[in-house]
Protein backbone atom coordinates (compact mmCIF):
# COMPACT_ATOMS: atom_id res chain seq x y z
CA UNK A 1 0.00 0.00 0.00
CA UNK A 2 1.21 3.48 -0.78
CA UNK A 3 0.39 6.73 0.96
CA UNK A 4 0.78 10.01 -0.89
CA UNK A 5 1.61 13.23 0.95
CA UNK A 6 1.70 16.67 -0.58
CA UNK A 7 3.57 19.31 1.39
CA UNK A 8 2.10 22.45 -0.08
CA UNK A 9 4.60 25.21 0.08
CA UNK A 10 3.95 27.36 3.11
CA UNK A 11 5.71 30.08 1.16
CA UNK A 12 2.95 29.91 -1.46
CA UNK A 13 0.24 29.99 1.19
CA UNK A 14 1.91 32.95 2.89
CA UNK A 15 2.33 34.78 -0.39
CA UNK A 16 -1.31 34.39 -1.29
CA UNK A 17 -3.20 34.80 1.95
CA UNK A 18 -1.20 36.31 4.78
CA UNK A 19 1.01 38.72 2.88
CA UNK A 20 -1.91 40.62 1.38
CA UNK A 21 -3.42 40.95 4.87
CA UNK A 22 -0.03 41.98 6.28
CA UNK A 23 0.49 44.54 3.51
CA UNK A 24 -2.91 46.08 4.12
CA UNK A 25 -2.28 46.21 7.87
CA UNK A 26 1.14 47.84 7.39
CA UNK A 27 -0.20 50.38 4.91
CA UNK A 28 -3.11 51.17 7.22
CA UNK A 29 -0.76 51.70 10.14
CA UNK A 30 1.61 54.00 8.27
CA UNK A 31 -0.89 56.06 6.28
CA UNK A 32 -0.08 59.75 6.61
CA UNK A 33 3.10 58.86 8.51
CA UNK A 34 1.14 58.11 11.70
CA UNK A 35 0.89 54.62 13.10
CA UNK A 36 -0.06 53.01 16.35
CA UNK A 37 2.96 51.07 17.62
CA UNK A 38 0.79 49.30 20.19
CA UNK A 39 -1.38 47.74 17.46
CA UNK A 40 0.18 44.41 16.54
CA UNK A 41 -0.18 42.80 13.13
CA UNK A 42 -0.92 39.07 13.01
CA UNK A 43 1.78 36.85 11.51
CA UNK A 44 2.11 33.19 10.57
CA UNK A 45 5.22 32.83 12.76
CA UNK A 46 4.62 30.17 15.41
CA UNK A 47 7.89 28.29 15.81
CA UNK A 48 10.59 30.40 17.49
CA UNK A 49 13.44 28.13 16.31
CA UNK A 50 12.38 28.45 12.68
CA UNK A 51 11.87 32.19 13.15
CA UNK A 52 15.43 32.52 14.48
CA UNK A 53 16.76 30.37 11.62
CA UNK A 54 15.02 32.69 9.17
CA UNK A 55 16.33 35.82 10.92
CA UNK A 56 19.85 34.41 10.79
CA UNK A 57 19.52 34.10 7.01
CA UNK A 58 19.12 37.85 6.61
CA UNK A 59 21.75 40.54 6.63
CA UNK A 60 20.12 42.56 9.39
CA UNK A 61 20.68 43.16 13.06
CA UNK A 62 18.30 41.54 15.50
CA UNK A 63 18.15 41.22 19.26
CA UNK A 64 16.72 38.23 21.08
CA UNK A 65 14.84 39.60 24.07
CA UNK A 66 13.32 36.22 24.97
CA UNK A 67 11.89 33.12 23.29
CA UNK A 68 8.76 35.21 22.80
CA UNK A 69 10.25 38.52 21.61
CA UNK A 70 12.70 39.55 18.88
CA UNK A 71 13.59 43.03 17.63
CA UNK A 72 14.73 43.32 14.01
CA UNK A 73 16.49 46.49 12.84
CA UNK A 74 16.61 47.18 9.11
CA UNK A 75 17.45 50.25 7.07
CA UNK A 76 13.75 50.51 6.18
CA UNK A 77 12.43 50.38 9.74
CA UNK A 78 12.31 48.34 12.90
CA UNK A 79 10.09 45.33 13.53
CA UNK A 80 9.36 43.71 16.86
CA UNK A 81 7.97 40.18 16.88
CA UNK A 82 6.27 39.40 20.17
CA UNK A 83 3.82 36.93 21.64
CA UNK A 84 2.44 36.29 25.10
CA UNK A 85 3.46 32.61 25.25
CA UNK A 86 4.65 29.74 23.06
CA UNK A 87 1.10 28.57 22.28
CA UNK A 88 0.42 31.73 20.24
CA UNK A 89 1.79 33.03 16.95
CA UNK A 90 3.95 36.14 17.03
CA UNK A 91 2.48 39.58 16.36
CA UNK A 92 4.48 42.14 14.42
CA UNK A 93 4.92 45.67 15.77
CA UNK A 94 6.40 48.43 13.60
CA UNK A 95 8.69 51.24 14.66
CA UNK A 96 10.88 53.99 13.18
CA UNK A 97 9.78 53.39 9.59
CA UNK A 98 12.03 55.08 7.05
CA UNK A 99 10.85 53.40 3.83
CA UNK A 100 7.36 51.83 3.74
CA UNK A 101 7.79 50.17 0.33
CA UNK A 102 11.18 48.77 1.29
CA UNK A 103 9.79 47.51 4.59
CA UNK A 104 6.91 45.78 2.79
CA UNK A 105 9.38 44.06 0.45
CA UNK A 106 11.49 42.97 3.44
CA UNK A 107 8.42 41.58 5.20
CA UNK A 108 7.26 39.73 2.08
CA UNK A 109 10.68 38.20 1.51
CA UNK A 110 10.99 37.25 5.18
CA UNK A 111 7.54 35.58 5.22
CA UNK A 112 8.35 33.58 2.10
CA UNK A 113 11.65 32.39 3.58
CA UNK A 114 9.96 31.47 6.86
CA UNK A 115 7.41 29.43 4.86
CA UNK A 116 10.21 27.64 3.01
CA UNK A 117 11.96 26.88 6.30
CA UNK A 118 8.74 25.44 7.77
CA UNK A 119 8.31 23.25 4.68
CA UNK A 120 11.94 22.04 4.90
CA UNK A 121 11.56 21.29 8.60
CA UNK A 122 8.36 19.31 7.96
CA UNK A 123 9.96 17.37 5.10
CA UNK A 124 13.02 16.48 7.18
CA UNK A 125 10.84 15.55 10.16
CA UNK A 126 8.80 13.15 8.01
CA UNK A 127 11.94 11.54 6.54
CA UNK A 128 13.58 11.11 9.94
CA UNK A 129 10.48 9.66 11.60
CA UNK A 130 9.31 7.07 9.11
CA UNK A 131 8.30 3.90 10.92
CA UNK A 132 9.73 0.49 10.17
CA UNK A 133 8.20 -0.85 7.00
CA UNK A 134 7.81 2.64 5.52
CA UNK A 135 10.05 3.93 2.75
CA UNK A 136 9.82 6.92 0.47
CA UNK A 137 9.00 5.42 -2.90
CA UNK A 138 9.21 8.69 -4.81
CA UNK A 139 9.44 12.41 -4.25
CA UNK A 140 8.86 15.25 -6.64
CA UNK A 141 9.04 19.04 -6.43
CA UNK A 142 6.04 20.53 -8.21
CA UNK A 143 5.96 23.80 -10.15
CA UNK A 144 4.57 25.70 -7.14
CA UNK A 145 7.39 24.29 -4.93
CA UNK A 146 5.04 21.86 -3.21
CA UNK A 147 6.62 18.51 -2.39
CA UNK A 148 4.86 15.36 -3.56
CA UNK A 149 5.93 12.30 -1.56
CA UNK A 150 4.79 8.74 -2.11
CA UNK A 151 5.48 6.54 0.91
CA UNK A 152 5.30 2.77 0.57
CA UNK A 153 3.83 1.07 3.64
CA UNK A 154 4.64 -2.63 3.87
Amino acid sequence: MSVTLTLTSAAIIAGISLFSATSIAVVNQVSDGVFDVSEGIDTMFVDSEILLETLNGYNCHFDVISENEYIVKTTCGNIRYKREDTSQPFKMYLGEIEDVDGLLENIKSFELDYGRNVQAYTYNHIKENLSDGMIIESEEVLEDDSLYLTINVE
